[in-house]
């Protein structure tokens, strides 16, 4: 008999979640899409089985490992473009034989891990901003430098769970607003003057996206200041700058749905919806399941996140109720933003919805962060019973 490491809840909410993966690729794609997702599913539940059986404590040293080949992947973009798709320093892929792979699903969940062991390593030595800035910001900085061209919602998503994470490891409140918000907030003026100012050849080389945000910016005709002073020399409001086709189409599968929806398979929107297989596929899942199957996948999240509280709580060492929340964090923030898009709260990001939308980076990555948390929620059990 098989024995399954881990918390139950947790377990069920990723097998519930792959289950529903299955349904919504299915019906998006039709049998070629779901034969490489379901590869991919399989393989991601392998990794669960066997990252649950392995031992987290091996990652206060394996982190620094998919870091630096993390590092080495997203460079290999930007000096190889023949070995990956699209323009170069705007691609988010590298091919690997047969498949391509995602560099920077793997290096946000590696930075994660790696920002987790340095807290809990260097905690006595954090006082200071030199160190800080070694253990904690280098890392983050390395990695959004390699990836804000091409993926600005991922950096965005990075930002915001290194915020969490240091915050929730008692870091002192005092250094807290010198060492990051002080430095974010430099930082962010920068960016922001780099949109207000006009085309510089430099600049717009190093950034090719640069003038891409400011036409989204300026297509949302906000008239207040700040947004007001955004460069808009190149802006041509007769074009499509603020993918309005993407959600006017997710809105409209929303409003088809209604609060039961039109069954299994019968979407019609996944005709004309983008990439109705991945960054919009929670769109399709209102439309063919409605208001009701929506929220039962965002039951699923909160669930999972209601485990990992539960766990952080109980824990009795810091290395891993860090890395409890901070992995956790990640997929249940990325899971948000996804939703939040789908629903037009938020700018398009690009974000997959964790273990449901088609991607194998992203389903092996994600598979890999929860085969962590379940062999930590085993170890914290363990730790109870002795």
């Amino acid at each position: 008999m098989v024995n399954f490491f881990g918390d139950k809840i947790i377990w069920t909410v990723s097998t519930l979640l792959f289950l529903i993966s299955i349904l919504l690729v299915y019906s998006s794609g039709g049998y070629q899409s779901l034969s490489t997702h379901f590869t991919h599913l399989l393989m991601g539940l392998g990794l669960i089985f066997i990252f649950s059986r392995f031992n987290y404590k091996y990652f206060t040293n394996l982190s620094s490992i998919l870091l630096i080949a993390s590092i080495i992947m997203l460079l290999w973009l930007i000096v190889n473009p023949t070995y990956y798709r699209g323009d170069i320093l705007a691609s988010r892929w590298i091919k690997l034989g047969f498949i391509s792979f995602q560099p920077s699903e793997l290096a946000k969940y590696s930075l994660i891990l790696f920002i987790c062991r340095n807290l809990y390593i260097y905690k006595h030595f954090l006082n200071s901003f030199k160190s800080f800035f070694i253990y904690i910001l280098c890392p983050v900085i390395i990695i959004c430098a390699l990836i804000v061209q091409s993926n600005l919602s991922t950096v965005l998503l990075i930002i915001s769970i290194l915020f969490f994470i240091v915050f929730i490891s008692g870091y002192p409140i005092s250094l807290f607003f010198k060492h990051l918000i002080l430095p974010s907030f430099i930082l962010f003026s920068i960016f922001f003057t780099m949109l207000c100012l006009p085309p510089i050849t430099v600049v717009d080389n190093l950034l090719p996206r640069l003038t891409t945000w400011k036409n989204r910016i300026c297509a949302k005709q906000i008239n207040q200041i700040p947004f007001s002073w955004v460069d808009d020399s190149n802006y041509n409001p007769k074009e499509n700058h603020n993918n309005n086709y993407q959600i006017n189409n997710a809105l409209g599968a929303i409003n088809s749905g209604g609060l039961i929806g039109k069954g299994a398979g019968k979407s019609y929107y996944k005709r004309l919806l983008p990439d109705s297989k991945s960054d919009f596929i929670y769109a399709i899942l209102l439309e063919e399941y409605g208001l009701i199957g929506g929220l039962v996948v965002l039951f699923l999240y909160l669930l999972f996140y209601q485990r990992i509280l539960v766990l952080s709580i109980k824990s009795r060492d810091e290395f891993p109720r860090l890395l409890l929340l901070g992995l956790g964090s990640v997929i249940v923030f990325q899971a948000l933003l996804h939703m939040g898009v789908s629903v037009d709260l938020i700018p398009v990001t690009g974000q997959t919805l964790p273990l449901i939308s088609k991607g194998g980076s992203s389903v092996w990555v994600t598979s890999l962060a929860f085969g962590i948390i379940l062999n930590i929620s085993h170890q914290i059990n363990n730790q109870e019973n002795n």
